[in-house]
């Protein structure tokens, strides 16, 4: 494995970690109290959000094939450069246009990298290098976390949103200077047009439905969480700085757990880290259920969720790379992060419109949700499970 393309992709991934942590963990204060939203209003304009982010991620599959991996992902740090300008902003309108920007961005980056990372990996370390390549997301975010709550009980909102851009800026201009991997040099060049063709038919296939299920359905627990958590602990603690330590803790816990289920996913298959992590999600939401707003309760069971949920993150592509053709993984990354966006849809609003009636509700609907996750995942391993063994067994010959 040439190690540069790798090393490349993780310093690119932990800049956008950096940015994109707070970026959405602080969106729902700043409009709960500089814009005089409440928690339902903040809601619907992350769920706008995460509408955009489809839309990005069906044209995200065709940009992939057609502009090439690297530089999908730097269209999308050019969306969070832009995005992170929402914070100077005090009108709403240019608030929601800028948050789109970003929220774009982001499934251009999810799919550019993802990409860049199946094409770069050697099979039989693609999900400890999955985890590493989500370790972007986690560490950065835990590293930015506690200095994003002191710049805003300290400073303000101005000063925070021009680090972030600073940051995107610098990760944009590496992305541009990444070696081109695999896929970029190689890669078939179909027109966008025939691309939707293309879609069409990857979702006549069960597998990839059933993996945008896989992907979906956890994502409705992340997407509620997401929304409600940084609320929920501020009003608990009473202070910025409590929001980002949680960030902050829950993201490095959530990186180690990552290490340990990648590892486990290269040596032993798919089939046992990925039911023991929508377990976990299972066991976080019940317990904020029983425990919110308690905020030892916060604290340990949204940890879990965080743990379990970036878990399910890091073993995607391994999936993906398992059950889908190469020609058809561009648009099959496309189809799984649409899937991703829509469960945020979905938690965030239940979130947001069930909490004022009863704070447990909207974490137990989520729970019952991810049971039958566990069930369906159950299933598909039942059902793909020779060839995934296969897989393994081949990876480890190679390794």
């Amino acid at each position: 494995m040439k190690r540069w393309p790798m090393i490349a992709l993780l310093i690119v991934q932990l800049l956008s970690g950096v940015v994109f942590s707070p970026l959405r963990s602080f969106l729902p204060i700043y409009l709960n109290e500089q814009l005089a939203y409440s928690a339902a209003a903040a809601s619907v304009w992350i769920a706008l959000g995460q509408i955009v982010g489809m839309a990005a991620s069906m044209l995200g599959g065709a940009l992939c094939d057609n502009l090439g991996h690297k530089q999908t992902l730097a269209l999308g740090l050019v969306g969070f450069v832009l995005s992170s300008l929402l914070y100077l902003s005090p009108l709403p309108g240019w608030v929601m246009i800028l948050w789109m920007l970003g929220s774009a961005g982001m499934a251009l980056i999810t799919l550019g990298g993802q990409s860049y990372l199946i094409d770069v990996a050697p099979p039989a370390r693609l999900g400890m290098l999955s985890a590493f390549y989500n370790w972007g997301f986690t560490l950065g975010g835990a590293l930015i976390g506690p200095l994003a709550g002191w710049l805003l009980d300290f400073w303000n909102y101005g000063i925070f949103g021009g680090a972030l851009a600073g940051f995107s800026a610098l990760g944009c201009a590496f992305a541009l200077g990444m070696p081109a991997s695999r896929g970029d040099l190689t890669g078939v060049r179909p027109s966008l047009l025939r691309m939707s063709g293309g879609y069409r038919d990857a979702l006549r296939q069960p597998r990839v439905i059933v993996l945008g299920l896989l992907r979906f359905l956890p994502t409705c627990y992340w997407g509620m969480v997401m929304t409600l958590m940084p609320l929920l602990i501020k009003r608990s603690a009473g202070d910025n700085t409590a929001v980002g330590l949680y960030s902050t803790v829950s993201l490095i816990a959530a990186a180690l757990t990552q290490l340990f289920v990648g590892r486990a996913a290269d040596r032993w298959g798919r089939r046992i880290p990925t039911l023991a992590m929508l377990a976990g999600v299972v066991t976080a939401a019940l317990g904020l259920a029983l425990s919110a707003p308690r905020l030892w309760g916060l604290y340990g069971f949204g940890i879990l969720g965080a743990c379990s949920a970036w878990s399910l993150s890091t073993l995607m592509p391994s999936l993906v790379a398992d059950a889908i053709v190469p020609i058809e993984r561009s648009r099959a990354l496309g189809f799984v992060h649409l899937a991703w966006n829509a469960g945020m849809i979905l938690g965030s609003l239940l979130g947001g419109a069930l909490l004022d009636m009863a704070v447990g509700l909207p974490f137990f609907i989520v729970a019952l949700l991810n049971g039958g996750a566990w069930l369906l995942a159950y299933r598909f391993f039942g059902r793909f499970q020779m060839r995934e063994t296969r897989n393994v067994k081949c990876d480890h010959r190679q390794g």
